[in-house]
């Protein structure tokens, strides 16, 4: 059995299954909802309840005065779906609202892509899901002393399971010859502003450069999980050999979804066009580029040069965000 919740005052609708709580659903429909401990203590992730029935499936420590409980507060945390509901919810937009959180987490598993390149996944405790906006970036430090700040690669929709994306340069054999699943790792953050927009209907373009695509590919899941129907656009661009590690992930992208566009490019001496050469081609291929929502991850010599020349295109400032590590 499942239901239909809509949430005011953003209008957003998500489906929930009779076994999920209302913000398990909320969160895997890809909506940034607020909540703290997740076992009704804190109360972070209240809500009122304007139309339904919820039923309550969790002890919760938390309590709401005889006043908010008459006017229809509760958790959603600690509550279900009985009918379609109609609620009232915060919802977090702004990086500024998300919390600095210090959680002692797990190594869960090493996903090795290529002889260079691996993924990381890391396991929150159970009791601590972390909260961060697609596109956010941590600090992980490991018990054996190596720290590392990373874009987070997935999506928020799972706060329980990150992934980072490790490429092999000097000083990382750790990460490729020594760490082992089950290793204790702290995660520090979130931090960084290279966040999605509020959704305006806009279709989205998303340019990734060399392993810059995983905080590129948490914004992309991010978009799919809010079953968003705007066309996408995805350029990913490497000089590296094997550079686009994850290509045949987002090729089902585009067979998944019509209105979903990928190219990978080689950059010279594997290809036959240099960064700013492919920058200038996307920008005749996108001629309606003012209509456009544009997430860039950039090498740090080229940021200032891509972000002239797209505005000098016609892009609004305020839709255009970009990241340029220093060295991804």
């Amino acid at each position: 059995m499942s239901y239909r919740i809509l949430v005011q005052p953003s209008g957003h609708r998500f489906d929930i299954e009779s076994c999920e709580t209302v913000l398990e659903a909320g969160l895997r429909a890809g909506l940034n909802l607020p909540f703290g401990c997740g076992n009704g203590s804190c109360g972070e992730c209240r809500a009122r309840l304007l139309r339904g029935e919820i039923e309550q499936v969790r002890n919760a420590d938390f309590h709401f005065s005889p006043i908010e409980r008459q006017q229809g507060m509760f958790l959603m945390c600690a509550n279900r779906a009985k009918s379609d509901l109609l609620i009232e919810a915060r919802e977090v937009s702004e990086a500024e609202e998300i919390p600095r959180q210090r959680v002692a987490a797990k190594v869960h598993k090493l996903e090795r892509l290529q002889d260079d390149v691996l993924i990381l996944h890391v396991r929150m405790p159970r009791a601590q899901p972390f909260r961060f906006l697609a596109g956010q970036s941590v600090t992980l430090r490991f018990d054996r002393g190596q720290t590392l700040t990373l874009p987070i690669a997935s999506c928020p929709c799972n706060g329980l399971d990150l992934s980072f994306h490790i490429r092999r340069r000097p000083g990382r054999e750790f990460f490729f010859d020594d760490l082992k699943k089950g290793h204790k790792v702290n995660v520090e953050g979130p931090k960084g502003d290279f966040v999605l927009r509020e959704d305006n209907g806009c279709a989205r373009l998303f340019i990734a450069w060399e392993e810059g695509f995983a905080p590129i590919q948490s914004l992309i899941e991010h978009v799919i999980a809010e079953g968003n129907e705007e066309p996408l656009c995805l350029y990913w661009l490497s000089a590296i050999p094997q550079g686009h590690y994850l290509s045949n992930y987002c090729r089902s992208w585009r067979d998944a979804f019509d209105e979903f566009h990928y190219e990978s490019v080689d950059l010279e001496p594997l290809g036959k066009e240099n960064w700013r050469q492919v920058i200038e081609r996307i920008i005749r291929e996108r001629p309606r580029l003012d209509c456009m929502d544009l997430y860039i991850t950039a090498p740090a010599p080229e940021a200032d040069w891509t972000r002239a020349a797209f505005l000098d295109a016609g892009v609004d400032a305020e839709r255009f965000s970009m990241f340029a590590p220093e060295s991804t």
